[in-house]
């Protein structure tokens, strides 16, 4: 099968593209003919060897896939060859995959390939984030930061869907199509004054609920505009995983911090089928572009420019 894999860490140029053995589903598997799959940050440091992460070649990145199913491993019901299915694994920059069948669902019929393909682990997150970790209710007032991401554009979608009002994070030119999927308003994350103008632009100037991925003094800088009594959950650690925190300030406010975790099989399963279930009907997918296979390095490229909203997806055939 056609495959872009890497065998050592570097650039986007590390990426290679050749023929290599086709996989075979085992116990409790499908084999999915891969007709899109999403390129995450995740990819990116794979693929580079950062963030504690190391290559160990030859390896297909991806975990998003939407397809259709070729057959499947012992023990699995349900499943018919040529169903059209998403789910969640590992190796999907390629043309055949082997999906858990725990987490290999039926398309939703309103999403078609490429969009399903950006939903299992962006979608997945935020949900958790929204729905399960911070408990979003009606009126809460949102902050999402990096509002335009992959986990931001659903977490905007999400909030607002469950009754919220959202205020996100973006660089300048990517405001518009924030406020288009929700947003009361958009702040400038990179502005030197974004405290105050986070104050100016929340709603009583605070934040019930703040979903961070992005770390290091950005983090500190939101704590400050959230409410007594609310609740952080911070996502990612794309610019830097350290922060400052002041502890006696935490105990006086009695928020909640968490860490979006690793949460388990059955846990991911079930946040995938909601996930899926409320981006079909309230949270459209922000898919920015589609790359071919073979294009998989000008996709990375794109990736890391981050001059984007939402979604990169490889699609294959």
């Amino acid at each position: 099968m056609l495959a872009s894999y890497v065998l050592d860490s570097g650039s986007p140029d590390s990426l290679r593209l050749g023929q290599l053995e086709a996989p075979a589903p085992g116990p409790g598997q499908v084999l999915v003919r891969v007709q899109a799959a999403s390129l995450d940050r995740v990819d990116t440091y794979i693929r580079r060897g950062t963030h504690g992460m190391a290559v160990t070649g030859p390896a297909i990145l991806g975990r998003d896939v939407a397809g259709t199913v070729v057959r499947t491993g012992p023990g699995v019901t349900g499943f018919t060859p040529g169903d059209a299915v998403v789910g969640l694994t590992t190796g999907t920059h390629a043309e055949l995959a082997v999906v858990p069948a725990t987490h290999c669902f039926p398309r939703p019929a309103a999403l078609d390939a490429v969009h399903a393909a950006a939903v299992p682990t962006a979608g997945r997150t935020a949900y958790d984030a929204v729905v399960n970790l911070t408990g979003v209710r009606p009126g809460d007032r949102v902050l999402v930061v990096a509002a335009a991401g992959a986990v931001g554009t659903f977490a905007v979608q999400y909030a607002h869907h469950l009754g919220a009002r959202v205020v996100g994070t973006s660089a300048p030119a990517k405001a518009d199509a924030v406020r288009a999927l929700g947003a009361l308003d958009v702040v400038d994350h990179y502005r030197p004054d974004v405290v105050e103008s986070l104050r100016s632009a929340l709603p009583g100037g605070e934040a019930d609920v703040i979903v961070e991925s992005v770390g290091g003094t950005l983090w500190s800088d939101v704590l400050k505009v959230l409410a007594p009594g609310g609740r952080l959950v911070t996502c990612g650690v794309t610019a830097d995983s350290h922060a400052h925190l002041h502890l006696g300030r935490l105990m006086v406010k009695g928020w909640t911090l968490r860490g979006i975790g690793r949460p388990g099989p059955e846990a991911v399963a079930r946040q995938l089928r909601e996930a899926l279930t409320l981006s079909a009907v309230a949270a459209a997918p922000t898919v920015a572009a589609t790359y071919p296979l073979e294009q998989a390095a000008a996709a990375h490229d794109r990736l890391e420019a981050s001059d984007f909203v939402g979604r990169i997806v490889l699609t294959t055939g």
